[in-house]
């Protein structure tokens, strides 16, 4: 565990911002030629004395700039114990950001140690808030926890297991938590969850967190809670299913964003629910044809198994609708449509009410987390009928428009002002780049914390 500090100096490693048109005279500037190093975004060059981390051209310096150098720096220094940095003036929340979650990696299962990072970092910087170091550890943390839950492997994070993690999360932060159980769930009528729960020897879960500062009207999270996607009877081929661990990166999203908001004393009212359940092929699975009822009385033709997450969130958006909420979001890995569309590093943003969705693309500005605007065209909606129910959860033989009409399908079960995050390709990253390490991201935590602790337009 790093200890950070606030310090007008310090006696560790000292740690210098480099700008390509600036370079620091400390270090000779024959020696970093002869290296490489121009001091462009991620580089990095240690000598006896000091480091020196990049950030291009002095004038081109922002916040995703900084964050993602000082990712970069993290990884090149864990074999320091003690650093002083040199903050760039005005930048200190998403260096400290940068730093933490750009120095994080999951070691839980391996067989041997490997170095862990400085003990100490004093951050050297003119008149900086505390509680600014604050903020931005809170969050870090809250991203880190994302990223562990998403990590674990599907047999040891079931969804009673990530209910009781749930549970010690709620009770560290100050939330309260409500745990549904599988006869819960059917007195509940949570048609979608039981169906999709049918083909798992794992029991299902509906998680619920509240965050109450005040009597005020809440704000609603949902996130797609699948802990382990087989596909169902619509089985994936082991390449698609290798990642499938990584389907309830929705529900960690929101529940990393929760455990933000009582230490950061946010002062908004927060609703969220988060369904858990695995989607298998083993017990009694849901069969192509079957008809299954949301809690609405919604019914639903199942024409593809393994459009699952539809059907989750579907009962979990109606139980945020009837506490009559201000707005809901959810967050979920919906769709591989929306990932093809927008590439490895966007997520897809649809709903129902435009100053909400762009007050969630405002806070994903804001929070470095890169989102997209799709539409919801009622001409397309049509191709949700079925002959013989309310709804078919999947359209058969339809390739083209399938995020939209996932994000169509789930507007049909919400009341509320709703905005609907795909982030199918942004939960997981292939490679390692700024504060990004391969593997889970994360994303959106930065993003609902922002949006909450801000406030979203009434």
């Amino acid at each position: 565990m790093t200890e950070w500090r606030v310090a007008s100096a310090g006696a560790g490693t000292s740690v210098l911002p480099a700008y390509s048109d600036r370079l620091p005279d400390v270090v000779q500037a024959e020696y970093l030629a002869a290296v490489g190093f121009t001091g462009s975004v991620g580089q990095v060059v240690q000598v006896p004395e000091y480091v020196l981390f990049g950030l291009g051209a002095s004038g081109e310096v922002d916040a995703d700039t900084v964050r993602a150098a000082a990712g970069c720096l993290a990884r090149e220094v864990r074999g320091h114990s003690h650093l002083s940095i040199t903050v760039p003036a005005g930048f200190l929340r998403p260096l400290v950001e940068g730093f933490v979650l750009g120095a994080y990696r999951f070691d839980r299962y391996r067989s041997a140690a490997r170095p862990i990072g400085p003990s100490r970092v004093d951050l050297i910087a003119p008149e900086v808030d505390a509680a600014e170091l604050r903020t931005a550890l809170v969050v870090a943390e809250a991203v880190t926890l994302a990223r562990d839950l998403v990590s674990e492997p599907g047999d040891v994070l079931t969804p009673s297991v990530f209910a009781d993690r749930a549970v010690e999360v709620a009770r560290a932060s100050g939330l309260h938590c409500e745990v549904w159980d599988e006869h819960r769930i059917a007195e509940e009528r949570l048609g979608g969850l039981m169906g999709v729960a049918r083909g798992s020897r794992q029991p299902p879960r509906l998680v619920r967190l509240r965050h109450l500062p005040d009597r005020g009207t809440p704000i609603a999270l949902v996130g797609k809670g699948v802990t382990f996607d087989a596909g169902g009877l619509s089985l994936k081929p082991t390449p698609q299913m290798i990642d499938m661990k990584a389907d309830m990166a929705g529900a960690a999203t929101v529940l990393a964003a929760m455990s933000a908001l009582g230490p950061l004393s946010c002062p908004h009212p927060v609703d969220a629910w988060l369904p858990l359940t695995e989607n298998m092929p083993t017990v009694d699975p849901m069969r192509i044809g079957d008809i299954l009822r949301i809690r609405d009385g919604t019914t639903v033709e199942i024409r593809n198994a393994d459009a699952e997450g539809r059907l989750i969130l579907a009962d979990a958006l109606v139980l945020a609708g009837e506490t009559n909420p201000s707005a809901i979001i959810d967050v979920a890995t919906l769709t591989d449509a929306a990932a093809i569309a927008l590439g490895r590093d966007i997520a897809a943003v649809m709903g129902n009410n435009q100053p909400l969705i762009d007050a969630v693309l405002a806070a994903g500005a804001r929070a470095g987390e890169p989102l997209w605007p799709l539409p919801l065209p009622p001409r397309y909606r049509s191709q949700l009928d079925s002959t013989i129910a309310d709804l078919v959860n999947y359209t058969t033989g339809v390739r083209h428009g399938t995020a939209l009409l996932a994000g169509l399908f789930l507007q049909h079960f919400v009341t509320a002002p709703w905005a609907h995050l795909d982030i199918q390709a942004t939960a997981l990253t292939d490679h390692t780049h700024g504060e990004w390490p391969q593997g889970p991201t994360g994303f959106a935590v930065r993003t609902l914390v922002d949006l909450v602790t801000t406030g979203i337009p009434r």
